[in-house]
């Protein structure tokens, strides 16, 4: 989390499997619709592929694997939410809007949260249609790396 003027956090909102959740405005660089995504040969359940993101290639991630979440074929609603200063993404059910909210709204993850969104999530907040839960992009990106980099030592 980042603040921003006035202690004020902005997330971008995003539906996966049916589950609301957000990601810190300031770490995203750009949400483009889900186009064509190359599969990998031998590439981790979480990577879903490679996509061109105007001549340069983008590795885009299915979050719903690395959170644990059962998800729906990718359709025309989704999209690929790219991080900012790489070149990963990863592929959500439906963008949402933009969200602002003070410090104060902001509270820990409860415990009967599943151990897959624990591990990237530590912060949700509540609303009244029920909880966001908060993304940290730089534990996805820091998992992202660990992994491949385990599998590059293993082959």
């Amino acid at each position: 989390m980042k603040p921003t003027q006035n202690h004020i956090f902005r997330y971008i909102t995003f539906r996966l499997a049916q589950t609301l959740m957000g990601v810190d405005i300031l770490d995203i660089r750009e949400i483009l619709p889900c186009k064509k995504v190359t599969r990998v040969h031998r590439a981790p359940g979480f990577v879903m592929g490679l996509a061109n993101l105007r001549g340069q290639i983008l590795t885009v991630l299915d979050i719903g694997v690395l959170l644990g979440l059962e998800t729906p074929g990718r359709d025309s609603g989704s999209h690929i939410i790219v991080f900012k200063h790489t070149r990963v993404g990863f592929a959500v059910d439906q963008i949402g809007d933009v969200f602002s909210t003070g410090r104060e709204r902001i509270e820990p993850v409860p415990a009967n949260i599943s151990p897959g969104i624990q591990k990237y999530s530590d912060t949700v907040i509540n609303l009244p249609e029920g909880a966001m839960i908060l993304l940290k992009a730089g534990t996805i990106l820091a998992c992202v790396r660990t992994e491949a980099g385990s599998l590059r030592e293993g082959l």
